[in-house]
């Protein structure tokens, strides 16, 4: 699940000068890690990893109802690590419904190990150095780690306990309670021993007491040091003293045992050989040698584990020629117990999870306190269980630094997915300045398909006061809306960004599409603008313009002429749209009895005179002049188009409508508005001058 292909892995050409005629092709490779977490079956850790994250921050910032309540951090540790067992368990359950020869059988089983080592290191540091009590003994905590990743042993024996009596006529009888004693379940083994057929006989006896008085040290027993190790010391002399006076040889399984147990070298050398890794064995030889030991000693004594690991390793015949190498997971753990965070902060940030592990980890360190030096700690050197204790761990001088980066990566790269792009501002939320700058840039560049998702990304920006965001997606639909000629939605779009450009660009489309087909596009929708209209002066135009044709439907003559010519005095009109406002006066100027008084009437001749004509006149000699020029005829046609349109925006959204009205338009037009200004202005003349009221 690692890169798939590293930077100095691309092939670059050189390009050849331009004397050559051809140029050689250059391959251009895409570089990045796979995201794991598209996976289904642990798709939910990214989303409850988020979840104790999120509340952890809320905790720590004191934003929640009991902020006077101390942290746990033990148990937001152990929620983690409950996500990663769940995830693992859905994965060995898919694993278990897989066929052999199923292509996808080997991925899911590199995940598994991937899990099975994030969980693992998680543990151990759990109780090495986020658990406040750890600086006591830790052997008990390091037996219960082993028993909860190697439970081989203590599965098998529950399981030949279940099955009856004479279970050491079994094969396995005698490897599983050795594995109980290595492992330290000392308890389980003796159920093991007093079930074997010859319980009753003195050596297993003698066996029972000395396993049931192995002393063990606690710091709740109120035993010093000093005074266990006496009682351990002594303990110890007479297992050896009863195991060198032959007590034992009749039975020389159980003599291996209490050999075990009383912490012999040889005996445990001879048992590196079997084990898997260099860590299965090693707190089970804490417990006979030293169960007091500290977490400031473990280093040590780890280190002198490993050499002797490593010599019984090669001195076995079948690896005489082969050299034992450290996985990633043995140099991980030794650094955990040689409490070196430095190097666990580094190797953790190598796992191929997405840093999944290493940002919450980091995260959850931080917040403990356990990434900053303490300047007390740095005073105090004459105690080693100061300078090493895990409250001591202050070796990360810049831990701040390291967490911040960590969430504005893994933020940043949950922002590049259309499913986690929530959950990746969570994330930058919290990361840094950096990543407070970054949110609202990556929320622009969220993927988005469905309208649906672009309202969750508009929701987002506008809770978090991205005006900007919210106007870009917006333009994005309006534009996809526009390709597939839905124009509606396109409106509606437009007006939510509100950019007067694009409703104006929108505004214009409609407009067009009545100069050529007379007819309004989504009049419904446009009658529900309201107060929508003032973004754009294009758009309140639009909308008056509806209302006039609503008002000659209607039959109201009167506001519909009245608005008309309010339309014609008015600035908000564009100049292509003349041809059509005139042709829809002359049937109210040719009604019987004049419904336009003649102050409008000559309002409508200038305007006839000032601005339809000369843009007659105009194209007239546009057209000679292109007639000219034959080659450049479709460019000057599109020119003279453009100037014709002088408030027209010359940056379409997408190809537009482009009015023949006004290329049709002739001087019949012209001759008949002016004739029917003529016959209006005379009627109503005689009217107004007849009027009494008017007399007065």
């Amino acid at each position: 699940m690692a890169s798939k292909e590293c930077a100095s892995d691309i092939p670059f050409r050189t390009i050849p000068s331009a004397t050559t005629k051809t140029l050689s092709s250059v391959d251009v490779n895409m570089v990045g890690a796979d995201f794991i977490f598209e996976e289904p079956t642990i798709r939910a850790m990214v989303t409850e990893g988020s979840r104790v994250f999120y509340r952890l921050q809320r905790l720590r910032y004191d934003v929640t109802e009991n902020p006077a309540k101390p942290i746990d951090y033990v148990k937001i540790s152990q929620k983690y690590r409950s996500i990663v067992r769940r995830g693992l368990q859905a994965m060995n359950q898919q694993v278990s419904e897989l066929s052999d020869d199923d292509a996808s059988l080997e991925a899911y089983r590199n995940l598994i190990s991937l899990f099975y080592s994030i969980e693992c290191t998680w543990h151990l540091l759990e109780f090495l150095v986020i658990d406040s009590n750890s600086s006591g003994a830790i052997v008990s905590s390091l037996l219960e780690w082993i028993r909860f990743h190697f439970p081989e042993p203590e599965r098998a024996a529950t399981e030949m306990l279940q099955s009856g009596r004479e279970l050491d006529k079994q094969e396995e009888y005698w490897p599983v309670v050795k594995g109980l004693i290595l492992q330290g379940q000392t308890t389980i083994a003796r159920a093991l021993l007093r079930v074997h057929t010859s319980s009753e006989t003195h050596c297993f006896q003698v066996a029972e007491q000395l396993l049931q008085s192995i002393p063990i040290y606690s710091v709740y027993s109120g035993l010093s040091v000093h005074r266990y190790k006496t009682q351990w010391q002594c303990w110890c002399d007479n297992v050896r003293t009863l195991v060198a006076a032959g007590n034992f040889a009749a039975e020389p399984k159980l003599e291996e045992l209490l050999r075990l147990v009383s912490g012999e070298r040889k005996a445990w050398s001879e048992q590196l050989r079997s084990s898997t890794c260099w860590y299965e064995y090693f707190p089970g030889y804490l417990l006979y040698t030293d169960s007091s030991c500290k977490y400031y000693q473990l280093g040590q004594y780890a280190n002198d584990w490993i050499a002797q690991f490593l010599t019984n390793w090669r001195a076995a015949p079948a690896n005489a020629s082969s050299e034992r190498q450290f996985k990633f997971l043995d140099k991980l753990v030794l650094s955990v117990m040689e409490n070196n965070l430095v190097s666990v902060l580094q190797q953790v940030q190598l796992f191929p999870d997405n840093r999944w592990f290493a940002v919450h980890i980091v995260d959850l360190l931080y917040h403990a306190g356990l990434l900053e030096m303490n300047a007390a700690d740095e005073d105090e050197n004459t105690s080693p269980s100061k300078q090493q204790s895990p409250r001591g761990v202050g070796d990360v001088s810049d831990g701040k630094m390291v967490r911040e980066s960590l969430l504005f990566d893994y933020g940043s790269l949950l922002m590049s997915h259309s499913t986690f792009w929530q959950i990746g501002m969570d994330y930058l939320e919290f990361s840094s300045t950096e990543g407070l700058g970054a949110r609202e840039a990556l929320l622009a560049r969220v993927p988005f398909q469905t309208e649906r998702q672009a309202d969750r990304i508009i929701a987002v920006a506008r809770q978090n006061g991205y005006p900007e965001v919210v106007a870009e997606v917006c333009k994005v639909m309006t534009k996809r809306s526009l390709a597939h000629k839905n124009y509606s939605s396109a409106l509606d779009w437009a007006t939510r960004s509100r950019d007067s450009s694009y409703v104006r660009d929108v505004a214009n489309i409609f407009l067009e599409h009545y100069c050529n087909h007379g007819e309004l596009l989504c009049e419904q929708q446009v009658s529900h603008l309201g107060s929508k209209v003032f973004i754009s002066s294009r758009l309140v135009f639009l909308g008056a313009y509806y209302d006039f044709r609503r008002f000659y439907r209607e039959r109201s003559y009167d506001k519909a002429a009245d608005l008309l010519v309010r339309l014609m005095d008015s600035k908000i009109m564009p100049s292509y749209f003349w041809p059509c406002l005139m042709a829809d006066a002359v049937p109210l100027l040719e009604f019987s009895e004049p419904i336009i008084p003649s102050k409008e009437t000559y309002t409508i001749l200038e305007h006839l005179e000032m601005d339809l004509v000369p843009m007659l006149e105009q194209r007239r000699k546009k057209k000679r002049s292109s007639s000219e020029q034959d080659i450049d005829m479709n460019m000057e046609q599109d020119v003279t188009d453009r100037e014709a349109a002088k408030d027209h925006d010359q940056t379409a959204l997408l190809p537009k409508f482009y009015s023949n009205l006004l290329n049709n338009c002739t001087e019949d037009l012209v001759k008949i508005l002016r004739l029917a200004c003529a016959r209006n202005l005379s009627r109503a003349l005689i009217i107004e001058n007849t009027d009494p009221a008017n007399n007065k």
